[in-house]
């Protein structure tokens, strides 16, 4: 890492410092910002590094500018700052695997499926000593994907006017919309909180999509795994919008199926389309989803992007959070970091019980906390929950984030905007 802490003379005389303290302080600075961004702790990240940016040298520069640009959804702006990295700082260390890392990401974000092959297997070839067991095993697993979708065009939104969707909830509470595709239309889940658009392999067929074999494993909310292909439309009607090329996990039926009650779900709209539309605007009272044509400004970038998961950042009490945002979820959860920040208080307070969670592919039994009068503001928006499920115990994926945000905070306001494009949440 040659480039670290590399100060001109010209620097050094005309400031009168001692190069040695400079380059400790950098030092210092280098640590705490790539702690909170090894935390995913974007908002502290963008704050701290806004302020004391030029106290770093420009390949370390280059490395949080990139991270960031990721993490607020500017997968462009992001690769090109990954790029110049890497022609900056030729060690094939930690901070150059975590940028191939974030190109990765970038590439998908914006549907470059053989420039993702690519790149996942540059890390397995050069980075194998760098990647820990789990790092290996999912490039192995995702491998898979993009090798499957590697000839497959990018996902393409057409919008030539704003759109009005009506929203219901089925059976489960779930929030859905209807769907056109292959000349058939049915009621798909409307989910912020899926990684990816799913789908059961019948339906796939009976809307004429195309179903690419792939077996490839995915790890379900519940940490169960399921197997999974998948599924290509070449169409799908929203309303007036137009999508081309839309990418579905495609599932058995089973594992979207849920016998006990009687309930399956077809489909579920993720992520990947849902943040490509740049602007939703759901409103509670008229039900419906107001997608404009174009998406406003709003500066607040209180919404990150932690690979797949879109993540808010919250206000609890005088501490500032972070929370998976799960617009699929009826109920917000809090996770094993809340747990150990306020375990006194809530082994005092709150009440101790088993909890049942289910997904695709089935359910676990945890045991938890039911968690009371918790206080959580967004920007300029306040609510109280109660009744919260707390889990003291990572489960599946979940190992950094507070929670998960649920429609019981934004069932409390009449409108809640997320904007993808300027990774802004208002809620009034």
């Amino acid at each position: 890492m040659k480039y670290i802490f590399f100060l001109s003379i010209a620097i050094v005389i005309s400031n009168c410092t001692n190069p040695n303290t400079k380059q400790a302080n950098a030092s210092k600075l280098f640590v705490s910002l790539n702690k909170m961004a090894k935390a995913h702790n974007y908002f502290a990240l963008e704050e701290m590094y806004h302020q004391q940016k030029n106290k770093l040298q420009i390949p370390y520069s280059l490395y949080f500018e990139a991270i960031l640009a990721n993490a607020f959804n500017k997968p462009q702006e992001s690769n090109k700052t990954i790029t110049a990295f890497l022609n900056a700082y030729p060690e094939k260390d930690s901070l150059s695997k975590k940028m191939l890392q974030a190109e990765l990401i970038n590439h998908i974000y914006l549907s470059e499926y053989e420039k993702a092959l690519k790149t996942n297997e540059v890390l397995q070839k050069d980075y194998v000593t760098k990647l820990d067991s789990l790092e290996l095993a999912d490039l192995k697993n995702t491998h898979k994907i993009w090798s499957a979708l590697k000839n497959i065009a990018k996902q393409e939104v057409i919008k030539k006017t704003a759109v009005t969707l009506p929203l219901k909830k089925d059976m489960a509470g779930l929030s859905t919309i209807l769907i056109t595709s292959g000349g058939k239309s049915m009621d798909f889940v409307f989910d912020t909180g899926a990684n990816f658009s799913v789908i059961q392999k019948s339906v796939a067929r009976e809307l004429g999509m195309k179903i690419i074999p792939s077996n490839f494993t995915v790890e379900a909310v519940t940490g169960l795994e399921v197997k999974s292909d998948l599924a290509v439309a070449d169409q799908i009607k929203l309303g007036d919008i137009l999508l081309k090329n839309v990418v579905f996990l495609a599932f058995n039926d089973t594992d979207l199926s849920f016998p006990s009650i009687g309930y399956e779900i077809k489909g579920i709209i993720g992520f990947p389309v849902i943040k490509d539309l740049d602007e939703i605007e759901i409103n509670k009272n008229n039900n419906n989803i107001f997608i404009p044509k174009k998406a406003k400004h709003y500066g607040l970038h209180n919404l990150a992007f932690d690979e797949y998961m879109p993540i808010v950042k919250t206000k609890y009490g005088d501490k500032s959070l972070y929370f998976n945002f799960d617009t699929g979820a009826q109920k917000t959860a809090l996770y094993a970091p809340f747990y150990n920040e306020n375990k006194a208080a809530i082994e005092q307070n709150a009440k101790e019980t088993i909890f049942k969670t289910g997904g695709a592919g089935g359910h676990i039994e945890t045991k938890g906390f039911i968690v009371n009068n918790v206080t959580l503001e967004i920007g300029k928006a306040s609510a109280s929950l109660d009744s919260l499920q707390l889990f003291p115990n990572t489960i599946g994926t979940q190992k950094v984030a507070y929670g998960n945000l649920g429609q019981d905070y934004i069932q409390q306001f009449n409108t809640m905007i997320i904007n993808f494009k300027d990774a802004s949440l208002i809620f009034k």
